[in-house]
């Protein structure tokens, strides 16, 4: 007998690891998935200033926060992170990669150290969402795969992917990568029990957007291009995040799923 359709969403008894989860969107899905019942681990880096605060959130919830320094931008940190994740009793259920940076030039401004996946600017963007996402992926899932069990990985696209607009040619590039990644890693993995979806946002009041809202002009012009006239919250993603979490989602893989409040039906 099929359980209880809600039961199908609730994470109880899983546990679940985010990369950014201190960042603004991050924090409200960290939040969200132990609400819905998740243990969390936290890829986060040293000395983050917010850790403490999303401790406190998801212990006061009664549910374990483990966490694991790891800087996505470099590859020996990566490793060192699972490699101490995996030493512990700790082994998630799914990984959600969050964590990201944007780039806001023009085509003419853009230097090869805000695309180039090995350079050694800090704020460089390839390196961050697509190496990084594409890296921490595959250390989960090789685990995963070698320990027979099932897993669910869950990347952050973008609507920009999409929708190009001028100044964000990097980023947007970056997040188009990140979709075909998301396919990629599905029609590799999909067979050995591993599952890999994106998430893909639209103008999201937080994060990366933070420096706008203090711009009117501009907030009006989001609100005016979207269909349902506002901005999109983190709290918008809570529920298809929670989906792509639990077993409700088991037949879906590859895909990448826009919640944009309909900007690109416009």
């Amino acid at each position: 007998m099929s359980p209880n359709v809600l039961e199908r969403f609730s994470l109880a008894n899983k546990t679940v690891a985010l990369t950014g989860a201190t960042g603004g969107i991050g924090r409200e899905m960290a939040i969200a998935l132990a609400e819905a019942g998740a243990d969390i681990v936290s890829f986060e880096l040293p000395n983050d200033p917010l850790a403490k605060e999303l401790h406190t959130l998801v212990t006061e919830m009664g549910r374990r926060l483990s966490t694991f320094e790891c800087n996505v931008r470099e590859p020996a940190s990566i490793e060192a992170a699972f490699s101490a994740l995996w030493k512990s009793d700790v082994i998630p259920d799914v990984l959600i990669n969050v964590a990201g940076i944007t780039c806001q030039k023009s085509i003419e401004d853009t230097t090869a150290g805000d695309i180039d996946a090995v350079s050694s600017i800090p704020s460089f963007v390839m390196g961050i969402n697509f190496r990084g996402t594409f890296l921490m992926s595959q250390m989960f899932g090789r685990k995963i795969i070698e320990l027979g069990r099932k897993g669910k990985i869950i990347n952050f696209g973008s609507m920009a992917a999409q929708l190009v607009q001028t100044d964000i040619a990097v980023y947007a590039s970056s997040k188009a990568a990140i979709h075909a990644l998301t396919r990629a890693f599905s029609n590799e993995w999909a067979g050995k029990g591993v599952t890999c979806n994106a998430i893909s946002p639209g103008f999201v009041h937080a994060g990366m957007c933070t420096s706008l809202f203090n711009d009117r002009e501009f907030e009006r012009k989001i609100e005016e291009r979207t269909s349902l006239g506002r901005w999109e919250y983190p709290d918008d993603l809570k529920g298809l995040l929670i989906y792509l979490a639990s077993s409700a989602s088991d037949f879906m893989t590859g895909e990448s799923v826009i919640i944009d409040g309909g900007v690109i039906g416009r």
